[in-house]
C-alpha cells in the first residue's frame, strides 16, 4: 500500500511537471532560459530541469503514451520526453520555428526532430497524439511512433494571440473550421450571440458615429480633389471581396483522433462523417481561444471581441455527427470592453472555469457540468450535487419542467431579449431534416439530444484577479509581505501581459499553519481548488477562493446566489540570473522526473495487460485452483467437487 500511494505521489509530482511546462510557454517569448519546477507538498518549489537556449516559442512534457499488444512505445527507454519550438532547429538550416525537437530528459539527448516548411505556432498533446499547430493546418502524429496520422488544412485563421486555436482533450480534437457544412450540422449550436447591455449599446453607437464620421471625411476629401477616386473604390471592392468570401467565422468541428481515418481530414459535402464528432456554430466572430474540461464533454470557445465565453455540451451519436446535439449551457459574460483571451482553465470537478486575457486579469466562473443556475446547493459543497434536489425530485418540479418547456417550444430562457428556439437565432441555420427530428419528440421525451434543449444561462463573473499583485510577495515561512517592483502591463511587449492559470490542492498549508502537521491540514476539505496564476515575470501566487452566499440576500436558501473571497496566500519567484548554473540531464536514478515517468510507464503496462519492464515476470491468477489441485487433496475431495453444480432433485 505504501508503494502503491508513493508511486501515485510520483504521478501526481509528473503532472504537475506538465503544467509548469505549459506555464512557461507564455514566458519563452522574453527568456532564454526555461525550467521545469514541482511544488511539493510541504509548499517548496524544486527545480528540475533548466536550460538555456534562443528564443523559444513553445515547449511540452509528452504524456507516456497509451500501449496495448498491438501498439508498443518505441521510446519507452527514453521517457520523460520533452518537446520543444526553437528559433534554430537542431539541424541548423530549417527556417525559424519550423521544427519539433523531442529530448529525452532521461538520457539528454534528441531522439527525434520533425521539420515543417512553415513557422509552428503551438504544440498539444496526449496519450495519443502529439498535435504540432501551424497557421492554417494541425497535423498529428502517433504519441508511441511519431508518425504522421492525419493533418487538417480547413482551419479558420485568428488574428491572435492563438493564430489556430485547437482544444485537445483525451480523446477529442476540436479546432475552428473555416465552413458551415449543413449535412454535417449537428443539432443545436450557440444562440442569444446578440444580447447586448446598456453599456455595449452606447459603446457601438460611439463606434457607429466615429465610423461615420470617418466615412464623411473621406468623401468630403474625395468632393475636393485631394484624394483620388479610386482610394475609395478599391477599398468599397476590398470590403465587398470580404463580404463575398465563402469562409464563415466562428465554426468548430470536434473529431474523434481514434477513428478520424489517416491522412487529410476534409469536411465538406462529398466527405463521410467518419471521425466527425461534431460540426457546429459557436460565435459570429472567429474563435480566439478554446478548452476542453477534464471529462472531455464540456466545451468552452471565446471569439476575438472576449465580452462572452460559450460553455458547449457535447452530446454524440454513433451514426454521425448531425445526429449530435450541442447543448450552449452557459454565456459567461466577461465585459463590454474588447480583450483577447490567452488560456483557459477547469477545476477538476468542472464546477469553475477560469478565463485569464492579455490584460493580466483572470476571470473565475461557477457553472455546473450539467447546467442551471449556480447557487449555494450546487457550489458551496466540496462534492458535485445532482441537477435536482431530493424535495425537486419528490415533489415532481422536473416533469412539470420539461412539459412548460415542451409547450413553448424550444428554449425557455428567463433571459430577456434571447431566442426562445436555435433557429430564432441568427447563428443557427435550419436542418435539412427539422421536420423529421420534429417527428421523434413526443416519442423521446427523455433522450438529451432530442428537443427541448436546456435553457441558456448568463453568468457573470464571480472574481476578477489582476496581475500581477500589488500586495507585495508571500513569503513562505513568516506569511508577511514585504513590497515588490510594481511592473504595469503596458511595459510588457505590446502592451499585452502573459498570465496562465489552473486549479490545484494548497501549498500553502505550512505558511499559514507552520506548527500544524500535515496530516491534520489535509483532513480539511476545500470547497474549492487554490488558483495558481503565474506571469510571463515568472511570479507565481496562489490564491485561496473562498465563495459564499450573497450577502446581501434578504434569506438564504439553497437557491441563493453566490459571491466569492480571494486572497492571495503564497507566493514562489521561479526566476532565475543568468550566472545560475544549468540542471541538465543525465539525471540519476531517484531524480522525481525519472521516478514519475517509471511509475507512469509501470501502470500504463499493467492498464494493457502486459508485463511491465523489469518485472520478474507475468502475474499468475491460478494460485487458488492450483492449492485445489495439489497433491493433498484427494479422490474424495474431487468427487464432491464433481458434484458441486449438479442438479438436486426434490420430491
Amino acid at each position: 500500500m505504501e508503494k502503491n500511494s508513493f508511486l501515485w505521489g510520483m504521478y501526481f509530482i509528473y503532472m504537475c511537471v506538465c503544467v509548469h511546462v505549459y506555464f512557461y510557454t507564455c514566458i519563452c517569448f522574453f527568456f532564454t532560459l526555461y525550467i521545469l519546477y514541482v511544488l511539493q507538498i510541504s509548499g517548496e518549489a524544486q527545480e528540475l530541469f533548466s536550460v538555456r537556449h534562443g528564443p523559444v516559442r513553445a515547449a511540452r512534457i509528452l504524456p507516456a503514451p497509451q500501449i496495448s499488444a498491438q501498439k508498443c512505445d518505441n521510446f519507452s527507454e527514453k521517457r520523460p520526453l520533452l518537446g520543444v519550438c526553437k528559433s534554430i532547429g537542431s539541424s541548423g538550416t530549417s527556417p525559424p520555428y519550423c521544427c519539433v525537437d523531442l529530448y529525452s530528459l532521461r538520457t539528454g539527448e534528441m531522439v527525434k526532430s520533425i521539420q515543417f516548411k512553415t513557422p509552428i505556432y503551438d504544440l498539444h498533446c496526449n496519450k495519443r497524439i502529439l498535435v504540432v499547430v501551424l497557421q492554417e493546418k494541425i497535423a498529428a502524429f502517433d504519441s508511441c511512433t511519431f508518425t504522421k496520422k492525419f493533418f487538417v488544412t480547413s482551419c479558420y485563421p485568428c488574428p491572435g494571440p492563438n493564430m489556430n486555436p485547437i482544444a485537445l482533450g483525451s480523446r477529442w480534437l476540436a479546432y475552428a473550421e473555416n465552413k458551415l457544412i449543413r449535412c454535417h450540422q449537428s443539432r443545436g449550436g450557440a444562440c442569444g450571440d446578440n444580447i447586448q447591455s446598456y453599456t455595449a449599446t452606447v459603446i457601438s453607437a460611439a463606434k457607429t458615429i466615429k465610423t461615420g464620421l470617418t466615412m464623411v471625411g473621406k468623401v468630403v476629401t474625395q468632393l475636393t480633389g485631394t484624394l483620388p477616386s479610386g482610394a475609395t473604390e478599391e477599398e468599397i471592392l476590398a470590403h465587398s471581396n470580404v463580404r463575398r468570401s465563402p469562409l464563415v467565422p466562428g465554426v468548430i468541428t470536434i473529431i474523434d483522433t481514434e477513428t478520424v481515418a489517416e491522412g487529410q481530414v476534409l469536411v465538406s459535402e462529398d466527405s463521410d462523417s467518419d471521425g466527425i464528432v461534431a460540426h457546429f456554430p459557436a460565435h459570429e466572430k472567429p474563435i480566439c481561444c478554446m478548452a476542453f474540461n477534464p471529462s472531455g464533454m464540456l466545451l468552452v470557445t471565446t471569439d476575438t471581441l472576449g465580452h462572452d465565453f460559450h460553455v458547449f455540451q457535447i452530446l454524440t451519436h454513433p451514426w454521425s455527427s448531425s445526429q449530435s446535439a450541442v447543448h450552449h449551457l452557459y454565456t459567461l459574460h466577461r465585459g463590454e470592453t474588447e480583450a483577447k483571451v490567452q488560456d483557459i482553465s477547469f477545476s477538476h470537478d468542472c464546477r469553475w472555469v477560469v478565463v485569464s486575457t492579455l490584460r493580466g486579469t483572470s476571470h473565475v466562473f461557477p457553472i455546473n457540468p450539467y447546467g442551471g443556475q449556480p447557487c449555494v446547493r450546487t457550489h458551496m459543497s466540496p462534492r458535485v450535487v445532482n441537477r435536482m434536489s431530493r424535495f425537486q425530485k419528490s415533489a415532481g418540479l422536473e416533469e412539470i419542467e420539461q412539459e412548460l418547456t415542451s409547450k413553448q417550444g424550444g428554449r425557455c430562457s428567463p433571459v430577456p431579449g434571447l431566442s426562445s428556439s436555435p433557429s430564432g437565432s441568427p447563428l443557427h441555420g435550419k436542418l435539412n431534416s427539422q421536420d423529421t427530428y420534429n417527428n421523434f419528440t413526443n416519442n423521446n421525451p427523455g433522450n438529451p439530444r432530442l428537443l427541448p434543449l436546456p435553457s441558456l444561462t448568463v453568468v457573470l463573473p464571480l472574481a476578477q484577479i489582476k496581475q500581477p499583485m500589488t500586495l507585495g510577495t508571500i513569503t513562505k515561512r513568516t506569511g508577511k509581505t514585504k513590497p515588490a517592483p510594481q511592473i504595469s502591463p503596458s511595459k510588457s511587449v505590446g502592451g499585452e501581459f502573459c498570465v496562465a492559470a489552473v486549479f490545484g490542492s494548497s501549498r500553502s498549508w505550512f505558511a499559514n499553519n507552520a506548527g500544524l502537521k500535515r496530516e491534520k491540514d489535509q483532513s480539511k476539505q476545500f470547497v474549492v481548488e487554490s488558483l495558481y496564476i503565474i506571469s510571463c515575470y515568472g511570479s507565481l501566487v496562489e490564491h485561496v477562493l473562498e465563495p459564499r452566499p450573497l450577502s446581501t440576500a434578504p434569506k438564504i436558501s439553497d437557491d441563493t446566489p453566490l459571491e466569492m473571497m480571494t486572497c492571495p496566500r503564497a507566493s514562489w519567484t521561479l526566476v532565475r540570473t543568468p550566472q545560475w548554473n544549468e540542471l541538465q540531464p543525465p539525471f540519476n536514478a531517484n531524480h522525481p522526473l525519472l521516478l514519475a515517468a517509471d511509475a507512469v510507464q509501470y501502470y500504463q503496462y499493467l492498464l494493457a495487460g502486459l508485463v511491465p519492464p523489469g518485472s520478474p515476470g507475468p502475474i499468475t491468477r491460478h494460485e487458488s485452483y492450483d492449492s485445489l489441485a495439489s497433491d493433498h487433496s484427494g479422490q474424495e475431495d474431487e468427487e464432491w467437487l464433481s458434484q458441486v453444480s449438479s442438479p438436486v432433485l426434490f420430491r
